[in-house]
């Protein structure tokens, strides 16, 4: 009998930043803890403004484990965090001003989703060269929003019958600048001693939570933050369904992960793996690399089942997501959508034969041809 796996990926993520130097927008991002008003300048807090931009509410709203927002705030300051709630997340924002990226197509990513909150409320700027506390919390808002809107879309969910996947609450995303106010939260409302962005689900409450600090080892650009929020939170929603297995679960969150250009990357290295610290975020050149030599490609029949995969078997895992995506994307939300409730390897391996007409010798064999016509070198 095929044994069954319950896989996740575990709370606190191990997270590799390539050394990198700062552009000249973002080198001095405001390390003291952000003094803002709480009054949100592009809606002066009117329902026509926070209609159109999704705003449910304003602070202080309610959080975790039957406390809210102001408990917080006896905690770390008052007046030091922006909340506001949308239809799905209660969100806090700590992050300071910072200019937009520099990179040319992360500077379009951001400039696209500038225009899509104008789009909404002609009061939002459409390009700026400064992001300030009040833009990141809105940008957040909307980045969520729409994950969540793609990630229910991609697998079949019914929002009129069930909203948050299930989630006895919202979703909870608090964004910190410095993670020593990161760790001084985990601290007092989870229980943990860490300074590590991470997601958690609360006990008593049963909140789903993504916590995360742009202050690393080197500050990170709001690219590579914007990057982890979204590696994060893809990994959160599945949580809710407790079902995808740990390849699937990581391979997903990548592929959402991988469409913010950064040098980021969120999973850790093996004591046994070496990768050139210049290169270990160009996904597409290391797996065409690996993809010529059948021996380095772990197999679908061993990839199903194993919860410890180490950096190459992360990009693996993404690119078998990327390759099931593009061959059709109906048929890979079928996938996740039916291994709900049961994520063993013989239930992966039925419906691929069900769905996609592929045994695990030959998924293997067409991914990796796949890989070498289709990645760059």
């Amino acid at each position: 009998m095929v044994p069954t796996f319950r896989l996740f990926v575990p709370a606190v993520l191990i997270c590799t930043a390539l050394a990198q130097t700062p552009d000249p927008g973002t080198k001095k991002a405001d390390a003291d803890a952000v003094r803002i008003g709480r009054k949100d300048p592009f809606t002066d807090g009117e329902a026509k403004g926070m209609q159109a931009l999704g705003i449910v509410a304003y602070g202080p709203l309610p959080w975790a484990d039957g406390l809210r927002t102001d408990a917080v705030e006896q905690v770390l300051g008052e007046s030091r965090i922006l909340w506001l709630e949308t239809a799905h997340f209660r969100i806090g924002c700590n992050l300071g001003t910072i200019g937009i990226p520099q990179e040319p197509d992360a500077r379009k990513l951001v400039t696209a989703e500038l225009q899509r909150l104008r789009g909404k409320w002609p009061k939002m700027p459409d390009r700026t060269s400064k992001l300030d506390p009040w833009l990141r919390a809105h940008l957040y808002a909307q980045r969520a929003e729409e994950l969540y809107a793609d990630f229910t879309t991609l697998i079949g969910h019914d929002e009129e019958k069930e909203s948050c996947l299930g989630a006895p609450d919202k979703f909870l995303i608090l964004l910190f600048q410095k993670r020593s106010d990161l760790a001084r939260y985990l601290d007092r409302f989870c229980g943990k001693t860490s300074q590590l962005s991470q997601r958690h689900t609360h006990e008593k409450g049963g909140q789903y939570a993504v916590y995360i600090a742009a202050e690393a080892d080197e500050l990170h650009d709001e690219a590579a933050v914007h990057a982890q929020f979204r590696y994060l939170l893809l990994q959160t929603m599945q949580a809710v369904l407790r079902s995808y297995p740990y390849w699937l679960s990581v391979g997903l969150a990548h592929w959402y992960e991988r469409q913010v250009p950064t040098n980021l990357i969120n999973c850790g290295m093996r004591a046994d793996e070496h990768v050139d610290g210049n290169t270990q975020h160009k996904w597409h050149s290391k797996m065409q690399a690996r993809a010529q030599h059948e021996k380095l490609c772990i197999p679908f029949a061993e990839i199903c089942t194993t919860p410890d995969l180490g950096y190459f078997g992360h990009v693996q895992a993404w690119s078998r997501v990327d390759y099931l995506l593009t061959l059709d994307r109906a048929k890979f939300g079928k996938f996740l959508a039916e291994l709900k409730g049961n994520g063993s390897s013989q239930r992966q391996m039925e419906l691929l034969d069900q769905i996609y007409g592929l045994d695990c010798e030959m998924f293997d064999k067409q991914w990796r041809e796949w890989v070498k016509k289709t990645y760059p070198k």
